[in-house]
């Protein structure tokens, strides 16, 4: 269990989806800084589409947060960075069933491209754990 605080004041509008307003992080709890990920295979392939790129993703995050002896309760932000608004429902389909509440805050930013043409999208984000 994450001792992390998540914050959604009532009275302001609600979230525009599955996140968090704000996510406070005790003191003297580890931080991780996540590197933008892109949804490329161990084996260097890319699948085609916004869904699976989104989930290998989300796979790799996991992978990220374990060999850091964190889980995905411990992700306090993530940041997509997503070429084409039309890939939007594909993408928050795979990201709603690989979050669960508490929430993280998010942010989501529509680009003109990324570092390669093929990558659909880039996720990064930030993750805490206090072992206290």
């Amino acid at each position: 269990m994450s001792s992390n605080r998540h914050f959604s004041p009532e009275e302001m509008a609600p979230a525009f989806g599955p996140y968090s307003h704000a996510v406070e992080v005790p003191a003297g709890a580890r931080t991780l800084h996540i590197a933008g990920q892109v949804g490329v295979e161990r084996d260097g392939t890319l699948p085609p589409d916004a869904a699976a790129q989104t989930a290998r993703i989300f796979d790799n995050i996991d992978l990220i947060l374990r060999a850091a002896g964190m889980g995905p309760e411990d992700i306090v932000k993530l940041n997509f960075f997503v070429v084409s608004s039309d890939d939007l429902p594909e993408i928050r389909r795979v990201r709603d069933s690989r979050l669960k509440e508490p929430f993280p805050a998010m942010s989501l930013v529509l680009v003109p491209k990324l570092g390669r043409p093929e990558w659909r999208l880039e996720v990064d984000g930030i993750a805490a754990r206090s072992d206290i």
